[in-house]
């Protein structure tokens, strides 16, 4: 007989409905509790060296150079000059070089813009100020230093945005976050309901969820086993013998 998962699924909604609403509040309580970050964006130019020069060639030059850019940012390197760069910068920093490094990985987002040999540098902290603040000493570190990385002594790095802090914090993204939970939650209801009512799963073939053949019935007068009547326990005595007398063998 085939399965009717529908059916399943429409007898179960109940159970579907539970976990996906367990699944969405647990991702949102996930990401309430997390520090609320804002964010800050600003847009710079590469205009790389060298005379003579045709335009596909220096666009493909700046959009060589916006990539190394993004791979210099998270180094420890690059981190030191950034953090020395202004002293109103607030520390936030772990002392552990490990943790300190995934911090600084987590707050510097890079997007390099192809076709333009622009690069946007996104910053992320829990105070807007702090977050400009950081973005701008990102900026002028790589305007002052970007040569140095290169060894392009005419390489020219200019922020052509200044930095933009969002208006609202934009981590964690609750909307994202609980829409996931919610696609996570339905299919992990839907793939639990099937599995616990498929007949191979749980031993049954039509009686899906139906435990009343598992309770014994229940008996007001428990009854006795017959036993047998006395007279039949008893051993009856073997048959005596006709004692013969003394004349019947002389016979």
């Amino acid at each position: 007989m085939p399965i009717d998962y529908l059916k399943i699924l429409k007898d179960q909604k109940r159970l579907v409905l539970a976990i996906t609403c367990g699944a969405l509040i647990l991702s949102l309580i996930l990401s309430i509790i997390q520090p609320f970050q804002y964010s800050a964006k600003t847009r710079l130019l590469v205009i790389p060296a060298g005379a003579g020069m045709d335009a596909y060639s220096a666009l493909k030059s700046a959009e060589m150079i916006s990539e190394n850019i993004a791979k210099i940012i998270p180094t420890t390197s690059f981190f030191d000059k950034v953090t020395r760069e202004n002293s109103n910068l607030e520390n936030i920093w772990s002392k552990k070089e490990k943790t300190k490094r995934k911090q600084w990985e987590k707050t510097v987002e890079t997007e390099v813009i192809y076709g333009s040999g622009m690069v946007d540098i996104t910053v992320y902290h829990k105070n807007k100020d702090q977050a400009i603040l950081l973005a701008k000493s990102i900026s002028d570190v790589l305007s002052r230093e970007g040569r140095n990385y290169f060894g392009m002594a005419g390489l020219q790095i200019l922020m052509v945005s200044s930095p933009l802090a969002s208006s609202y914090p934009v981590r964690p993204n609750l909307l994202l976050n609980g829409l996931m939970g919610l696609i996570l939650g339905l299919l992990a209801g839907i793939t639990y309901t099937l599995l616990t009512y498929h007949p191979a799963m749980r031993g049954y073939n039509d009686r899906i969820r139906d435990f009343s053949f598992y309770r014994k019935p229940a008996i007001s007068h428990p009854i006795e086993p017959e036993m047998p009547f006395r007279e039949e326990l008893e051993e009856k005595p073997a048959p005596e013998e006709p004692i013969k007398s003394m004349y019947d063998s002389l016979n």
